[in-house]
């Protein structure tokens, strides 16, 4: 197993642990974080991103579906799943709990330097999610 993929699955099996002390050893301190919902620098952004998705969805998983290596890159497509029983805060304000469950397909392209990721850029479909929710058509 390549180190990226090892960073990833330290990463992923912190996230599905509830551990995110554990899921955010893999990075920089300085690390870029990219989401449909905007941008962060620094793992205390990440941290904060990560805490809003555990309080809203204690159960959310991440299961990388296809992983590709391309120098100090490591693409996943993945899945995102678990049910919605906290509210969600994020920029836009906050979503109550729906009690629905969700499951949706998402990217994550990550780069590394000297054993850390540097760069975290992930993509989602935000009408499929909220839709999932009871929240869009």
């Amino acid at each position: 197993m390549s180190q990226l993929q090892q960073m990833l699955e330290t990463h992923y099996a912190g996230v599905n642990a509830g551990d995110l002390d554990g899921a955010l050893s893999v990075f920089d301190p300085d690390c870029e974080t990219v989401t449909p919902d905007g941008a962060t620098k620094g793992t205390a952004g990440f941290r904060a991103f990560g805490e809003a998705f555990k309080t809203a969805a204690p159960d959310n998983r991440l299961e990388a579906v296809r992983t590709f290596e391309a120098g100090d890159t490591i693409i996943v497509e993945g899945v995102y799943s678990g049910t919605h029983t906290g509210p969600l805060v994020g920029p836009g304000g906050t979503i109550p709990a729906t009690g629905r469950a969700f499951s949706f397909p998402f990217c994550d392209v990550l780069r590394a330097r000297e054993g850390k990721f540097v760069s975290h850029h992930i993509y989602w479909d935000n009408v499929t999610f909220l839709a999932q929710l009871g929240l869009a058509a």
